[in-house]
């Protein structure tokens, strides 16, 4: 026996679903994001007092200065491979 579905109500269940699911997904982020804050917080003043001052500003110093690096090239390397991909992708059309 063949039931008759309700377009309807089926799309409202699809979009009341899908609305659950991303605000569970953004709150679980925003919960995960604030542990991470929170633990950086807590281990940079543990290290902190636990070091010395001088040593420990020196190392946060340094680490920037390569986060720095790291980000600056990781950008313009994906920017240089995107643009070799559209490169071969206009090659492509062409032939």
């Amino acid at each position: 026996m063949k039931t008759k579905i309700n377009k309807d109500k089926a799309k409202k269940m699809v979009e009341k679903t899908a609305s659950k699911t991303i605000k569970f997904t953004t709150t679980i982020v925003k919960l995960i994001f604030i542990i991470i804050v929170a633990y950086t917080i807590i281990v940079t003043i543990w290290v902190f007092l636990k070091t010395g001052a001088e040593d420990f500003l020196t190392n946060i110093a340094t680490i920037s200065v390569g986060g720095f690096w790291a980000f600056f090239l990781g950008y313009f390397g994906w920017r240089m491979g995107q643009t070799i991909e559209e490169y071969f992708i206009q090659i492509k059309k062409k032939k």
